[in-house]
């Protein structure tokens, strides 16, 4: 992109048209970054958002540039400039700890919303679909360059301060996994530049979704392996230390990692983050889950009753032995109903329609399950041993 241009490929009047329609779209944009990726709304509303707007602008008026041609004098852009304004916000991405993702994401949706503009402008002064076209394939080709040239930044940045900074915070998530003392968690948090949050909430995720799920979240996430929890080794498996502040929505954080085969666990105290990823991993190796994300604070009782699985096979074992003199599949229908015949309270038309039974069926099921089982279902902790063995 650094080499003079050449011939335009859309003529002078269409193109005085976008040049006009430039500030519309790159207005667009900056409003839309923080919007759909909050991982920027805080920096855009300092005074650094006046100098982003403006490489938004310059990026845009360098695409204008190829496309077009120099309208006049006044509009013209170094075409140097215009990579060099992508290498230094891909510096300062690495320089902030945010993988190059955020960054990304941000170009994809700025070439989607200028394209808007673009495409609009370009339809409305009669330029033929094979132009169009063409210009759709220039317009994403300029954007891969961009991204490029992010990239190089971003890599040039880690290659010095930035690698240091971004190795600190991974050192800094290993120790919060850790359990390391406070005295020690705090001179981590100061090598890495990190300040720390009141609270945190761990999310639990494939190594292969981070890059989705990053972009989305606070600048100030921390990102380590799951080796580091206890329980199964989970090599294939990541945790974001996720910052969040007074009043934060759940609902939100658990939108923003919709989609995702991920598991969220409790808000705690920022240096009690350990506790938040031990029940996030456990409810992500939870079987049987139909929907994601995870919820650890919806699925409490799940944790509870599966926190121990030797135990409570064990457990499971003993007080269900009186069926294991059944086939295996008679036994499967008996503890079905036995199961949903608790959970509702022994009404027996509940019972029916959430097994789609007939009423008689269920009556002789639990009939025979009465003379298996004996005064185990008149004895109050027989009971209860019964729920949390079908649980």
């Amino acid at each position: 992109m650094t080499s003079e241009p050449g011939p335009p490929l859309v003529p002078p009047d269409i193109a005085t048209a976008l040049h006009a329609a430039l500030n519309a779209a790159a207005d667009e944009i900056f409003e839309a970054v923080p919007r759909e990726l909050p991982v920027y709304a805080e920096v855009l509303a300092t005074e650094l958002g006046g100098l982003v707007k403006a490489a938004i602008k310059t990026m845009l008026a360098g695409f204008l540039l190829v496309a077009c041609g120099k309208p006049d004098t006044r509009r013209a852009v170094d075409p140097v400039a215009v990579e060099e304004a992508a290498f230094r916000l891909g510096q300062y991405e690495a320089q902030v700890g945010r993988p190059i993702d955020s960054l990304n994401a941000s170009f994809r949706l700025g070439a989607r919303i200028a394209w808007r503009h673009w495409s609009a402008t370009a339809q409305a002064h009669g330029m033929s679909t094979v132009d169009i076209a063409a210009f759709a394939e220039l317009n994403f080709y300029y954007i891969d360059t961009l991204a490029d040239a992010a990239v190089s930044g971003h890599a040039d940045e880690l290659a010095s301060a930035g690698r240091q900074r971004q190795r600190a915070r991974e050192y800094l998530a290993e120790k919060l996994l850790g359990g390391d003392d406070m005295t020690e968690l705090l001179a981590a948090a100061r090598l890495a530049d990190w300040r720390p949050p009141e609270s945190m909430v761990a999310i639990v995720l494939p190594r292969a979704e981070t890059h989705i799920a990053v972009p989305a979240l606070d600048a100030r996430t921390l990102q380590a392996g799951a080796e580091l929890l206890p329980g199964p080794a989970r090599p294939d498996m990541a945790v974001l230390l996720v910052p969040v502040g007074a009043g934060a929505a759940r609902a939100a954080l658990l939108e923003r990692v919709g989609g995702l085969r991920a598991a969220v666990g409790p808000e705690q105290p920022w240096l009690d983050v350990r506790y938040s990823a031990a029940l996030a991993a456990r409810a992500w190796e939870h079987q049987g889950r139909e929907s994601w994300p995870a919820d650890t604070e919806s699925e409490l009782a799940a944790l509870v009753v599966h926190a121990d699985p030797l135990t409570r096979a064990r457990h499971r074992a003993d007080t269900l032995a009186p069926f294991d003199h059944l086939r295996a599949d008679t036994r499967a229908r008996y503890e079905e109903t036995l199961r949903a015949w608790l959970l509702h309270q022994g009404r027996r038309e509940d019972v029916a329609r959430y097994l789609v039974l007939h009423p008689q069926t269920v009556r002789y099921r639990m009939d025979r399950i009465r003379e298996i089982l004996g005064d185990r279902l008149t004895d109050p902790e027989r009971v209860l041993d019964l729920i949390i063995a079908l649980a």
